[in-house]
């Protein structure tokens, strides 16, 4: 501890002795974030926290020269890792509306960039609990402990993720060969998310296509995919099922000859339909594969 002042010991030792309540405070918010976004429907890959270890803070306090606890605003950290890069932005936008939101030491670091840069991109959120949270009993020992939330794309989370354990091995200086290498990885990884963003825009038109079509009752004009037999059967039914029928039964159907929504229609049966969906039940996993297989083998038997 030769490069610590007495100031930064006072600093060190408060965070050892808090520790656990900002571990807490990670664990709780963390929960709190998972239920808001089930409950608002956002959409996110996952939800991590964690406290810095005392070691973690000792070098950083070194390297930052921290004058007060005031200025380590990391000590408590969440990340929020999201499937699209559109999703980072949803995500932000709600953090800022649940939490009080310290500008000062937030910012989204695609814009330190610039046009003719790649590499680490996450949006850093410092932030405090507002009032309406901390009248509630499980949040109210938190007051005024500040903390982190990152918010990036699986793509970009593995890209940091490696090059963070590389430098870390390097101590901070990495070969420039391979510096140049992760760089050049950073965009190839940034084309690969606005890869992925076009075709997820692509699906949700496609699928937005399928239900005008279903709706003008154009049957013949929509071939049978996963993704166009259960709008077709969500429609029919009612329901809001999301998972897509699995490809051996897509395959299935195919190999009868039933190509098109049109073609479905002519085996269907009401009857036996109503057995998997009827009395409004909610429990659509893996029945449209069952009610499938169960309309081709009565059409067989009655073709015998």
């Amino acid at each position: 501890m030769e490069n610590i002042n007495f100031n930064q010991l006072q600093i060190l030792n408060y965070y050892k002795k808090n520790r656990e309540l900002y571990r807490k405070m990670g664990k709780r918010l963390e929960r709190f974030l998972k239920h808001s976004f089930e409950k608002e429907k956002i959409v996110y890959h996952s939800i991590t926290s964690r406290a810095k270890t005392r070691e973690s803070f000792q070098k950083k306090l070194e390297r930052k020269g921290y004058t007060s606890i005031d200025l380590a605003t990391d000590l408590c950290g969440l990340r929020v890792i999201t499937f699209l890069e559109s999703e980072t932005k949803i995500v932000e936008n709600y953090l800022r509306t649940v939490f009080s939101i310290d500008e000062s030491n937030s910012e989204d670091k695609s814009d330190n960039l610039g046009e003719d840069k790649v590499g680490y991109k996450t949006i850093h959120l410092v932030a405090t609990l507002p009032e309406n949270l901390l009248i509630l009993p499980e949040f109210e020992r938190f007051r005024d402990l500040k903390f982190e939330i990152q918010v990036r794309t699986i793509l970009q989370h593995a890209w940091a993720e490696v090059e963070h354990d590389k430098n870390y091995k390097f101590s901070g200086h990495l070969p420039p060969d391979i510096k140049r290498r992760f760089k050049l990885l950073a965009g190839f990884l940034e084309i690969a998310d606005r890869e992925f963003e076009s075709i997820s825009k692509e699906i949700s038109e496609y699928e937005k296509k399928v239900v005008t079509t279903i709706e003008g009752n154009t049957l013949h004009e929509i071939e049978i995919n996963s993704t166009s037999l259960r709008k077709y059967l969500n429609n029919k039914f009612n329901i809001n099922f999301s998972q897509g029928i699995s490809p051996k039964i897509i395959n299935l159907l195919h190999e009868k000859q039933i190509n098109t929504l049109e073609d479905f229609v002519k085996i269907e049966d009401l009857e036996i339909m109503q057995k998997y969906f009827g009395n409004n039940s909610k429990k659509f996993p893996a029945r449209y594969d069952l009610m499938i297989k169960h309309l081709l083998d009565y059409k067989e038997k009655l073709n015998q």
